[in-house]
Order: C-alpha cells, then sequence, then structure tokens
C-alpha cells in the first residue's frame, strides 16, 4: 500500500473507531431531563436523532486533523510553504450532493414530520385553559372560570391537552417548563399560546424539571422567576379546583404591636399579618432579595383601590421598620406594590 494509502486507511479506521464509541456513548449518556408531556417525547426524538447524525461528521473532522498533524507535521520553523493540493471535481461534487441530501432528508424528518407530530395533538378544544402572566419577577397564573385567580403553583390534569395563554405586563420574558421541553415568549401587550399534553406524573418537590422557568433574561430578579409545576391524576385536579387552588384561608391572631416579616425568591415568608385594633404598630420588614424591590402596604382588600398604609419601597438586601398609624378592627389586604400578582396576603385587625 502507498504512503497516501496508509494515510487515508489510518483516518478512516480512526473515523470509524470514533464515530462507533460516540453512538455507543450516546445510548447510554443521560442527555436530557425528565420528559412528562407528548410535546416532550417528540422533541427528544429529534435531538436524539440530530445528535446521532452529527457524531460521524464531527469524528470525521477530528479524525482528519489527527491524521494530518501526525502525517504532515514539520518540527521547527518551516523553510517555505508546502506544495500545493488541489482538488478532485468529483469529491467536491459528492460531498454537495451527500450533505445536500442530508439537509433534505433533515428538514424532512424531524423537521415537518415532527412539527406534523406536535400539531396533530392541538386541533381540536383543549381540556383545561391556564393564563400565565409575567412580570419583574413573577409568575401570575389563572384558571378562567374556575375563580383562581393567583395561583400559587400550576397544576395540571395528566393525559389531557392544556393550553397556556402567556403574556407579559411590562418586558419580554419566556415561558418554559422543562419537563415539558415547551417555551415561548411571554410579550407585553399580547398573547402567545403554548399546548401541552402531560403524559406522567410528578411534582417539582421531587423533579426541578417539573417548573415554570423564565427563559429570557429579564433583569436583577431573572433567575428567581420560577414557580413549581405539579402533575396530577384527573380527579385530583377537579379536587384542586373546586378547593379554590388549595389555598386555606389565612387566618392569624393579634400577637402585639411588633411585626415581622420578610421577602425572599419573590415571596412573603407570611400569608398573613394581625395587629391589635386601635393602636399603632411596627413592621419590620426585612428585603432578602439580592438587587429587587419590594414593600409592604395595606389595603381595605384586594382591589387596592383604597389604601391604608403604603410603606417604601426598598431594594434588598436591606431591612426597614414601617410605623404604621392605628386601625380599626377589620380583615384586610396586604401586598408588594412592586409585585402585586404574587406577593400578597391577609391583614387582620382585631
Amino acid at each position: 500500500m502507498t504512503r497516501p494509502g496508509r494515510t487515508l486507511a489510518a483516518a478512516a479506521a480512526l473515523w470509524l473507531a470514533l464515530t462507533g464509541l460516540g453512538e455507543a456513548l450516546l445510548w447510554r449518556a443521560p442527555l436530557l431531563p425528565t420528559a412528562a408531556a407528548h410535546e416532550a417525547r417528540v422533541s427528544d426524538e429529534a435531538f436524539r436523532l440530530l445528535v446521532r447524525l452529527a457524531v460521524p461528521v464531527f469524528a470525521f473532522v477530528v479524525s482528519v486533523l489527527v491524521v494530518a498533524v501526525a502525517r504532515f507535521r514539520v518540527r521547527g520553523r518551516p523553510e517555505g510553504d508546502g506544495p500545493p493540493v488541489w482538488g478532485s471535481p468529483r469529491v467536491v461534487g459528492a460531498w454537495l450532493g451527500i450533505t445536500g441530501l442530508l439537509a433534505m432528508g433533515i428538514m424532512v424528518n424531524p423537521g415537518l414530520v415532527g412539527l406534523s407530530e406536535l400539531m396533530a395533538g392541538h386541533r381540536h378544544d383543549p381540556d383545561v385553559v391556564v393564563r400565565v402572566e409575567g412580570s419583574m419577577w413573577a409568575w401570575k397564573v389563572s384558571y378562567p372560570g374556575s375563580g383562581i385567580e393567583a395561583a400559587p403553583e400550576i397544576v395540571l390534569p395528566v393525559d389531557r391537552l392544556v393550553r397556556f395563554e402567556v403574556t407579559s405586563i411590562d418586558v419580554i420574558h419566556s415561558f418554559w417548563v422543562p419537563a415539558f421541553r415547551v417555551k415561548i415568549d411571554a410579550v407585553p401587550g399580547r398573547v402567545t399560546e403554548a399546548y401541552v399534553r402531560p403524559t406522567r406524573v410528578g411534582e417539582f418537590e421531587t423533579d426541578p424539571a417539573f417548573r415554570l422557568q423564565c427563559a429570557e433574561l429579564c433583569g436583577f430578579g431573572h433567575a428567581g422567576m420560577r414557580m413549581p409545576v405539579r402533575v396530577v391524576p384527573e380527579e385530583e385536579f377537579r379536587s384542586w379546583l373546586a378547593a379554590g387552588g388549595g389555598k386555606p384561608p389565612a387566618t392569624c391572631e393579634p400577637s402585639g404591636t411588633e411585626l415581622r416579616i420578610a421577602a425572599e425568591d419573590l415571596v412573603f415568608d407570611l400569608g398573613c399579618l394581625a395587629a391589635p385594633a386601635g393602636r399603632p404598630f411596627t413592621i419590620a420588614f426585612d428585603n432578602r432579595d439580592q438587587g429587587v424591590p419590594h414593600n409592604v402596604a395595606i389595603y381595605t382588600d384586594e382591589t387596592a383601590a383604597e389604601a391604608l398604609f403604603v410603606g417604601e419601597i426598598v431594594t434588598g438586601p436591606t431591612e426597614v421598620v414601617y410605623e404604621v398609624p392605628a386601625l380599626p378592627a377589620g380583615t384586610y389586604f396586604f401586598r408588594c406594590d412592586v409585585h402585586p400578582a404574587t406577593m400578597t396576603g391577609t391583614f387582620i385587625v382585631g
């Protein structure tokens, strides 16, 4: 065998070895998180196919580089340019033909085939509609027709088609649930839609892939803009809806005139505060969110039409003590004015 022949044989042998090793590793490597929806299965199959097709291409490039360095390297400073290398029209034509056919094949499958499979399940009315509103830096989730306007988590029934209606009230955010492989932008003034059919029960407490996460850089609190997702049997989901989202009524008893509350990860640590009637009191507010502004404001009810007290907005991490004048007995509403969709609670004066 001539020396060029041995060089080509070495490159071919290395290419075959690297390709075989790469394909074998792909069968065992845990490349992807939990797949918990029909859409996740379709996306994962497309991803794995593309990676398997990319392995021999990557192995070919690496093999040529390794053999070229081993065979044609020059020690020391070269005396001049090497001899010219002329390409073969047949090789160029074959290369263009093969890569062109591969590109067209990928456009058909998983391209058009995958899109068709994704859209096939979305051609009828959804079983559940969930409205999701993004704001800096929290999500407001509601279930139309159920009375649930600010759910603390996303709860979905398994094996049912869900339509998410996504929007934003300030900047562009992005709706993304890793377990579903579904991502769509939340655009101010516009409602975008995403469809999901969950296929397995799961929750964030045991699997972090079950979470709603903002996937569009939107400011200081971007990393904390998340919400738990729970997929449950349909009967449990109906019970959750009937219970108003599973939130028990807030109750607490006045314990003095010095109240404390903290904000961390864009939520209050307490859902209920209580103060004695007819006596001034203080609220020690601890904002633990780095670079995020919060406050505590008290209103007559959830409409926030009439303010009883509005605390200064402070950027964390910091602590501030609010001095609140005496309030008459009653049940009121408190919130963070910066994040009114998710940071709320009941204020009891008695």
